[in-house]
């Protein structure tokens, strides 16, 4: 019965209280509890908690010690529905994950021609065809009552001329912050030898004017397709070549530059921010992953510039039962990347597998394996990955005036 529990000593509850009485107690306590939600539920205990769980000295050291964490990827084949791909997850993550797949199976089954172009601190850009026009919309799966909101109309470049060029390469990219104000656009495209690019940055008022950048590249006239644009990376935008060298835009100040790879390094590749000013480089070539890092203190740095500072056989250090398969000349594709090296995510195209490795503890994973009709012969088309991480900071709720100060 209840009335027979033992209540714990006096001691015992002298002692918690003067524990959780001590701020500087309290705040390890509240530094090891290692998820961000189980953070959001401690401050719900008090004002006091919830000042010292918001403090943004606090949060600062809460993710050096506890990383955001990865909940899955949105990965389609070309021609084929977006699917959201969970990760396994501890038990205090798991009810995310599920809210996250919930909300981005809502959204993508109303439109099975959407299609993810930006995920950044658990929100979306996605594209969709509407009425025969394409347009934009930002989700935010993980924000209970935050419905779909479509984006206004993206304009066509102010400056585009109506012959000599191969066609506009255009992305938009959430801020680098992960917050939702200062969504870019970026249009590239070339009037033979020239390549030409506009910025435009939505604001309340709708798209702002656009900021313009021409420069030249000693490529011939046929050869001048980009293969891909990155993310930005400390305020600037990567062109992928295939041709040795990546092409920079900064968007504050709207200037083109050329960063040299890597020797070896061709176009399996994809950047990210390192701390202070540099960036990572993650190459792939077969089975071995090489992580490259730069300072990028200036525009125009050689390869000299980058330093290579991991090296790993994916291969050799995966236990799973997909390594019979490996045969000479199977390579891994560079899907996507994480800040600070963290993870990345790798497209064996040839059996349709996708992999997450984790740098850090070398954990490699097969998070998905496309069904195909000749398991050994047919190869399919590489896949779009966007991670889908945590948010970060944590949204902690208000509290009202019921909770104590203690």
């Amino acid at each position: 019965m209840d009335g027979d529990r033992r209540l714990p000593p006096a001691a015992t509850l002298a002692s918690a209280a003067a524990v959780l009485g001590n701020n500087d107690l309290l705040r390890e306590i509240l530094l090891r509890l290692g998820f961000p939600t189980c953070l959001v539920h401690a401050a719900l205990v008090s004002k006091r908690w919830l000042h010292h769980a918001s403090n943004p000295a606090f949060l600062r050291h809460f993710r050096e010690r506890n990383p955001p964490r990865v909940l899955g990827v949105f990965a389609c084949y070309p021609g084929t529905p977006y699917k959201f791909l969970p990760l396994l997850q501890p038990p205090e993550l798991a009810a995310l994950s599920r809210r996250a797949a919930s909300s981005f199976d809502g959204a993508f089954t109303a439109n099975t021609y959407q299609r993810v172009v930006h995920c950044r601190n658990s929100r979306l850009i996605t594209v969709f065809l509407h009425e025969g026009t394409y347009r934009h919309s930002l989700l935010e799966p993980l924000l209970a009552g935050e419905s779909e909101a479509v984006l206004p109309q993206t304009p066509l470049p102010r400056h585009l001329p109506p012959a000599h060029t191969q066609g506009v390469f255009s992305q938009t990219f959430l801020p680098e912050d992960g917050g939702r104000d200062g969504i870019t656009l970026v249009s590239l495209w070339k009037v033979w030898r020239e390549v030409r690019a506009e910025v435009c940055v939505l604001g309340s008022g709708g798209w702002g004017v656009p900021t313009t950048a021409v420069t030249e590249v000693d490529l011939p006239y046929a050869e001048t397709n980009f293969i891909e644009m990155l993310p930005p990376v400390h305020g600037k935008v990567f062109m992928v070549t295939g041709f040795g060298y990546t092409l920079g835009l900064d968007l504050a100040t709207s200037n083109f530059f050329t960063l040299e790879l890597p020797v070896g390094v061709r176009s399996n590749y994809m950047l990210s921010c390192a701390e202070g000013s540099g960036i990572y480089l993650f190459s792939a070539d077969g089975f071995h992953l090489s992580v490259w890092l730069h300072g990028m203190m200036g525009n125009s740095d050689g390869a000299g510039g980058w330093l290579l500072v991991d090296t790993f056989c994916v291969r050799c250090s995966a236990g799973h039962d997909w390594v019979w398969m490996a045969q000479d000349g199977d390579f891994l594709g560079v899907a996507a990347v994480e800040d600070n090296a963290e993870f990345v995510f790798l497209d064996y195209a040839r059996y349709g597998v996708v992999l997450y490795v984790h740098l850090r503890s070398r954990v490699v994973e097969k998070v998905h394996e496309q069904a195909l009709l000749n398991h050994h012969f047919i190869r399919p088309d590489h896949i779009h990955i966007s991670s889908f991480m945590m948010i970060w900071p944590p949204i902690f709720p208000a509290l009202n005036g019921r909770h104590d100060q203690k």
